[in-house]
């Protein structure tokens, strides 16, 4: 169909030969043809034969090629995958850091401490007293 489409180029065409063009390239679902030759024929509706000239148009974005590193680091689009960040130009894998544990209200030996208990969900709470009024 894109075949077709470009044999246009430089040619007369009439109204009805643009319509059945259109109407083949409607059942082969390609769309960019049925785009460019319906704003053909809606843009000039006083007219029955066309002078066409095709512009061909890149049809996908072209990503750059990353290499090493890079490759691994950034996705198709360019983007920065979790874990990646830049420092001073180059690119570094961010190292993972543990978060620490919270051991407040436990002795070494696993007990709680005096004045802990423990609340809902397993969490250890310092108990505090309700003040008397």
């Amino acid at each position: 169909m894109i075949k077709e489409f470009n044999a246009l180029n430089g040619k007369d065409v009439s109204r009805e030969e643009l319509q059945k063009m259109i109407a083949k390239a409607k059942k082969k679902n390609n769309t960019e043809v049925v785009y460019r030759l319906s704003k053909i024929l809606l843009d000039n509706p006083q007219f029955d034969t066309f002078t066409i000239s095709v512009k061909k148009y890149p049809t996908a974005l072209n990503a750059p090629y990353h290499v090493g590193a890079y490759k691994e680091a950034l996705t198709e689009n360019g983007k920065l995958r979790k874990g990646w960040r830049f420092v001073k130009g180059r690119i570094v894998k961010t190292a993972k850091i543990p978060k620490p544990s919270k051991k407040e209200g436990l002795q070494k030996s696993g007990r709680l401490k005096k004045g802990y208990k423990y609340a809902k969900g397993g969490k250890i709470v310092k108990i505090t007293s309700k003040k008397k009024d």
